[in-house]
């Protein structure tokens, strides 16, 4: 049987689709984010730490809404993918696939730099950071 050739480039441009979907993301959202590597080809990403508070609230049954559309997140890399997330932690009642780049909020960078955790107001070289152990970061975050 032989192959037409739109048959045939509809076969490529499919499995190409595929290949892609099923590609890992390599880089982290927030540059030199030491919280996402890539071991083995796949990525890893360690998230911050739980307070004693936030294990507290936690252990006793406490889950956290998503964010509301507009409201201020907190970016955080999540096992699988950056996220907007609620609070100053990854949580899965509280954090939602990120909207980096589809629409304009408020956001702190919650992210390790030379070993520390610490929330970042933006991603620009000239950021100012502050420890994770410091509380929740006041003022606000930039609009990106």
């Amino acid at each position: 049987m032989k192959l037409q050739p739109t048959t045939a480039a509809i076969g490529v441009l499919f499995a190409l689709v595929c290949v892609t979907t099923q590609a890992a993301p390599t880089d982290p959202g927030f540059p030199g984010n030491e919280a996402v590597r890539i071991v083995n080809g796949k990525r890893v990403a360690e998230v911050p730490p739980l307070t004693a508070e936030t294990q507290r609230y936690l252990k006793s049954g406490f889950k956290l809404a998503p964010p509301r559309p507009g409201a201020e997140v907190y970016m955080i890399e999540g096992p699988d993918q950056l996220m907007d997330c609620t609070s100053i932690y990854f949580s899965k009642t509280g954090c939602i696939p990120s909207s980096l780049g589809v629409s304009k909020r408020s956001r702190f960078w919650t992210v390790k730099l030379n070993g520390v955790w610490v929330h970042c107001e933006s991603r620009a070289a000239s950021r100012k950071c502050e420890p994770v152990a410091a509380g929740v970061p006041g003022g606000m975050g930039t609009v990106e």
